[in-house]
């Protein structure tokens, strides 16, 4: 692995000189690194980054930008900085320079972007922000598809899939956030404190993500675009991506949902995503007209 630095941010790579094809993977929300969390003698956790590596990097090298400061293997869970810090035009900007920083000094003729959770609600934005985009041959979309979190918590909230407890959870973040939408209205200069713990992250994390509706986005993409979901996902319910497939039929788009929820239940369900995923890549990178990327 070699860091890379641009500006105020910085990536990881994981090079294949064999090949001249890049994998850009922007990873899910959370307090640590986008590698996972370690000690000193192992990894305590990892991300999809650490399964695709394993089944593509025989043909891709790998381009993972990292969020804020935030340095491989910690937790930052509890720092203060990094919560006040932690908004979407914070993280879009940081992913954007260092890909952006990096693709001015390379050339790949291939290039698969792939987004989590998070990183999916944000992946058209950095598409559109590219200044390579003309190199992107396909994406990947995991666990979110095209709506808004504001519009997928209104339907959790109300999901008979949903626990109580989470029901309520999205009752509640949805009230705070029409109160504040409605102070901020009538109140100029309003700042949100991050020390606030606001059910794992601060408030300013929703205020920036709430309204982000990546559907938007691509009704005016034409590449292909893989789209996966659990059909029992209480963080962002499958209809959302359900809401892309019946409103852009038209687009050169693929969608595969599976029986779990937000991500994979165990090991061979792991084993099975991660092979769907390099199997589409593969596919799609071969046969893929270049008048699409027009």
């Amino acid at each position: 692995m070699e860091i890379v630095r641009y500006g105020g941010s910085h990536a990881y790579v994981f090079k294949n000189i064999s090949s001249n094809k890049l994998i850009i993977n922007i990873e899910g929300s959370g307090g640590d690194s986008v590698l996972g969390t370690r000690n000193d003698k192992r990894w305590l956790t990892t991300h999809l980054g650490a399964q695709l590596l394993q089944v593509l990097n025989d043909r891709y090298t790998f381009f993972i930008p990292e969020k804020l400061n935030r340095q491989p293997g910690l937790d930052y869970s509890g720092e203060i900085d990094d919560r006040s810090n932690y908004t979407s035009n914070k993280i879009l900007d940081c992913y954007v320079e260092s890909i952006n920083g990096y693709l001015a000094e390379h050339f790949y003729s291939s290039i698969i972007l792939i987004g989590t959770s998070e990183g999916a609600i944000l992946l058209p934005l950095i598409y559109e922000k590219m200044d390579a985009k003309d190199s992107v041959k396909a994406m990947v979309s995991i666990g979110l598809g095209g709506l808004s979190l504001y519009e997928s918590y209104k339907i959790l909230s109300a999901s008979p899939r949903v626990s109580r407890n989470y029901k309520k959870m999205y009752n509640h973040i949805i009230e705070v956030f029409d109160f504040v939408e409605d102070y901020k209205s009538k109140n100029e200069n309003v700042t949100i404190t991050p020390e606030e713990d606001f059910y794992g992250f601060n408030y300013r994390w929703f205020d920036s993500f709430m309204k982000i509706r990546p559907f938007d986005y691509y009704r005016g993409i034409n590449i292909p675009v893989f789209f996966t979901h659990g059909e029992k996902d209480q963080n962002v319910p499958v209809e959302s991506t359900r809401y892309i497939q019946e409103n852009l039929p038209e687009k050169p788009f693929e969608y595969k949902y599976y029986k779990w929820a937000h991500q994979a239940n165990n090991y061979f369900d792991t084993i099975d995503f991660r092979n769907d995923i390099s199997e589409w890549i593969t596919d799609i990178d071969e046969s893929v007209p270049k008048t699409l990327n027009k």
